[in-house]
């Protein structure tokens, strides 16, 4: 077990003082990545239907700045662009108590939607293709990036965690396809409880008819899912080149209020209690995947970030301090397409990417089988 790879697993009935607790199980690695450049750039998870419980609290952020200037931080910009000009990144500062909650800080806050001049193209190899993706200038160069995630499900990762989070850094129009469609042009906020609960059922509906079509173990794609999955492939790749270019140096997952469901839109609220933290962001995701009930190593996304080096995905190589994450671990309620999300490709085999069970089987296939199994 490599013991240099740690994350601190907290589980309380305070938020704040949660997030405290597991920084500080890791303070000297959180002090090492501040000590790099004596500030810090904090990306906030902010939702795109202005929902409170969905997004970054304000105790959490409050603690993080807290850790961040005990660890020698002279400054700290907090970033973000929203997913939609409704809420923008500013009013979502302000509705959720931000801005009131570091006052007399050295903080400053940034709605990178309103500064058009606040970008930096990189160019990054996507899918075998050089893209060129647009980077907040302020967390390209930040030599500390802290990732604030919420536990999630996700609509195109499966998971919504830290690295999916860095979408919020992107410019809008590279965002497009991270997230799915955009809903919240279309739903007014006086409907977005309605609109949730529509979804839960749509969700139902959609996750018995896959397994009903799954059963002895294959079903034939039709068109438009085998385009779905090609969307989720490119949208895999393009996350995993932002995570190249601009990785979290600290990453923070708040599972007190998250999402489970049809995330990370029109998912409903999952309680988990837990905090996790720590300075290897791929890590971090993949123990909050296991805390939800996922498997790391079958996260598309987490597959490839730890076979480009960006971290360790397998849970074996981690050093867990605090609770242990079997010990809070909750089988959340899924994403009603995730069985078809399973079926993304892995990225690079070769360099020992263990891909995720086959596609699922014709019925020609499955009518092969077993006759040979008969036979």
């Amino acid at each position: 077990m490599d013991d240099a790879i740690k994350v601190a697993v907290v589980q309380g009935d305070r938020r704040r003082g949660a997030v405290a607790q597991a920084l500080a199980l890791i303070a000297d690695d959180v002090r090492a990545a501040v000590s790099s450049c004596g500030s810090a750039t904090i990306i906030p998870t902010l939702d795109e239907l202005g929902r409170p419980w969905a997004s970054t609290d304000h105790d959490a952020l409050s603690a993080t700045v807290d850790a961040l200037l005990a660890s020698g931080a002279g400054a700290i910009d907090v970033v973000a662009g929203a997913a939609d000009p409704r809420p923008s990144a500013s009013s979502c500062y302000e509705k959720l108590g931000y801005r009131a909650e570091t006052s007399g800080r050295p903080v400053a806050y940034h709605d990178l939607d309103a500064e058009p001049d606040a970008w930096t193209a990189r160019e990054a190899s996507v899918g075998g293709r050089t893209e060129s993706l647009r980077i907040s200038s302020l967390a390209a160069d930040s030599a500390c990036r802290v990732s604030l995630g919420v536990a999630r499900t996700h609509r195109t990762f499966r998971i919504g965690l830290t690295l999916p989070g860095l979408a919020a850094i992107l410019h809008r129009d590279d965002r497009r396809g991270f997230d799915g469609s955009r809903l919240s042009k279309q739903i007014p906020s006086r409907l977005v409880p309605l609109c949730g609960a529509l979804e839960t059922w749509r969700g139902r509906l959609v996750r018995a008819w896959l397994g009903v079509r799954a059963i002895d173990g294959g079903m034939r794609l039709t068109g438009a899912e085998r385009r779905c999955l090609d969307r989720v492939e490119r949208a895999t790749d393009r996350l995993a080149a932002l995570a190249t270019l601009a990785a979290p140096r600290i990453s923070v997952i708040d599972g007190f209020s998250g999402m489970h469901g049809q995330g990370p839109r029109l998912g409903t609220r999952l309680r988990l209690g837990t905090v996790i933290a720590g300075t290897d962001p791929v890590a971090v995701d993949a123990v909050a995947a296991a805390i939800m009930g996922f498997d790391p190593l079958d996260v598309a996304y987490l597959r490839r970030a730890q076979a480009a080096g960006l971290g360790v995905a397998d849970l074996a190589a981690i050093t867990i301090v605090g609770e242990p994450w079997s010990q809070v671990r909750r089988k959340c309620r899924r994403h009603a397409s995730d069985r078809l999300l399973r079926l993304v490709s892995a990225a690079n085999p070769a360099e020992g990417d263990v891909g995720p069970a086959p596609h699922f089987r014709s019925r020609r296939s499955r009518a092969r089988a077993r006759k040979s199994s008969r036979a």
